[in-house]
């Protein structure tokens, strides 16, 4: 018995193909075996994971009262904290037109103060100026005019000598 190449290649084909078959069998036992441990596992959390399932429907009604219930509150505060807001960037405004308008003046008052200052300050060093001018100088003039008559009436009536001579500045004050 004499095989042909054809034949040969039939049978190795049908070897190779039952192999791979064997192969698959095996991997199919090994995943149903994996199935049934996971399943064995999973079994215990059922019930409650189908309680949780079952309350879900409950939970979600409550969940949109409380969402339909506090819709309002939610949209007033939001409402205000806008309004808030706004009020308080306008207030801030105007604090800051405040302030600026403020220290503005402030300058310009303080302008106005140094020029009345530098005023002030002008008419009393003019006011010194004259009343030294027009009130020291007669009594300067005067006390040595009076210095003058009492050196004469000490010679007239006692006939001494004039008394030591005084700094030059009185006698210049006495001869004016």
């Amino acid at each position: 018995m004499h095989m042909s190449t054809t034949d040969v290649l039939l049978v190795i084909f049908i070897g190779v193909a039952a192999v791979s078959l064997l192969g698959q069998l095996l991997v199919l036992l090994g995943l149903a075996r994996r199935v049934g441990a996971m399943s064995k596992a999973i079994t215990p959390l059922l019930p409650p994971l189908e309680l949780g399932a079952k309350a879900l429907p409950q939970v979600v009604a409550e969940a949109r009262g409380l969402l339909n219930e506090t819709r309002p509150q939610i949209q007033a505060v939001v409402a205000n904290v806008a309004e808030i807001s706004t009020l308080a960037r306008d207030q801030v405004r105007r604090a800051d037109q405040l302030a600026t308008e403020f220290a503005e003046r402030l300058e310009l008052q303080m302008v106005r103060v140094d020029e009345v200052l530098a005023t002030a300050l002008a008419s009393v060093e003019q006011v010194t100026t004259t009343v030294r001018e027009s009130v020291l100088q007669p009594v300067r003039d005067v006390n040595a005019l009076v210095q003058g008559v009492r050196t004469g009436v000490d010679f007239f009536f006692r006939r001494r000598a004039s008394p030591p001579a005084r700094p030059a500045y009185q006698d210049e004050e006495m001869f004016i």
